[in-house]
């Protein structure tokens, strides 16, 4: 005999069934989120993460992938943007050395007295481009030009302000170093006027007849044009002129070596073997000047130098970690190859991770 429900049973059935209701509501709820985690979690590893990743550390700076793409993409840019190919095979390892090289100069500024204004980072920036000759800020509408190509470039890389300030800045403060420490290069110093020859035959006859037609007339000029199997000797090379110590650091040591070793002015030197030329390359010290002045090409060459002995020795000093694998290059040259106005498609960019 069937009883009908009491109303205390028919209200907890009810209850029930808006319990049951509500579990299987959160259970939809959990599962919808769950599979939305799945694109967002593939996208935050595959994407976002790899960004993420170390790829130099210097004292307690620490720059990531996207930091390094970002730098060659600022560089690639401003090169292309003047016609130029970008070589990124050389010029990725190039960009980690420089990144880490103005970061110890920003790190050593203040011991030099170097600062830089915020008005000497967009007269770089210019610079960069190859306009600033013909462009001047002295009117508004010359401002507003400038700043609308400012924005322009910084929209096609995808850079903010501050980190495109950040680079600038950066590279300045390399730059105010390099000319700081170039101070203490001599405006007058010892040169001698250098000549190279490339010669297949070196026979003795064949080095003593050079060497007596070296020591028999004032025109060595001469002589290497007519001796040197070099294809391009008639356009110059093998003159290598005035030149002090460090300009040809790898013949230091014969040039301008001790008295007893180095090559004396009018001697072929002992035979350098060319292995890419498959070549013998002598040398001969035309003239000495023990009080020359330098030449501006010679003083910048110095100049470098003495910037780079200088991030020698303090990157012996400091922290420095890199962290460029055979990964890191190949998927940092993946993101940078695509951002090449070479390789823009109907003007679009690559999004990449802000």
């Amino acid at each position: 005999m069937n009883h009908s429900q009491s109303r205390k049973e028919i209200l907890i059935s009810v209850n029930e069934k808006k319990k049951l209701k509500s579990k299987l509501f959160l259970i939809l709820i959990l599962v919808s989120i769950l599979a939305s985690l799945i694109p967002i979690s593939s996208y935050v590893i595959n994407v976002w993460m790899p960004y993420q990743k170390t790829a130099l550390k210097v004292e307690d700076k620490e720059f990531t992938r996207k930091d390094l793409v970002d730098f060659i993409r600022f560089n690639q840019r401003l090169s292309e943007e003047q016609g130029n190919q970008f070589d990124l095979g050389s010029s990725l390892f190039q960009s980690l050395q420089l990144l880490a090289e103005n970061e110890i100069a920003y790190l050593y500024a203040t011991e030099y007295g170097l600062t830089v204004d915020e008005w000497e980072i967009d007269e770089a920036f210019y610079l960069k481009l190859g306009f600033y000759n013909n462009f001047s800020l002295e009117t508004t509408q010359d401002e507003e030009a400038f700043k609308e190509k400012k924005i322009q470039f910084l929209n096609q890389i995808q850079m903010d302000e501050n980190k495109f300030k950040d680079i600038v800045r950066k590279s300045l403060f390399r730059e105010k170093l390099r000319r700081e420490l170039s101070r203490e290069i001599p405006t007058f110093q010892e040169h001698k006027y250098v000549f190279e020859i490339a010669l297949e035959d070196i026979s003795e006859s064949n080095l003593n007849k050079i060497q007596k037609e070296i020591s028999s007339t004032n025109d060595i000029s001469g002589i290497v044009k007519k001796y040197s199997i070099d294809p391009n000797v008639m356009r110059g090379e093998g003159d290598f002129g005035w030149i002090p110590r460090g300009i040809l650091p790898e013949l230091d040591e014969l040039i301008f070596g001790n008295k007893s070793d180095s090559l004396k002015p009018r001697e072929l030197s002992e035979p350098y073997i060319d292995q890419e030329n498959a070549v013998f390359k002598f040398y001969i010290i035309g003239d000495v000047d023990k009080s020359h002045e330098l030449s501006e090409e010679n003083f910048e060459q110095l100049s470098n130098n003495v910037l780079t002995n200088f991030f020698n020795e303090r990157s012996q000093i400091i922290d420095m970690q890199y962290g460029l694998d055979n990964e890191t290059f190949n998927w940092i040259n993946e993101k940078v190859q695509v951002a090449s106005i070479f390789n823009d498609v109907d003007g679009q960019v690559n999004d990449i991770i802000e």
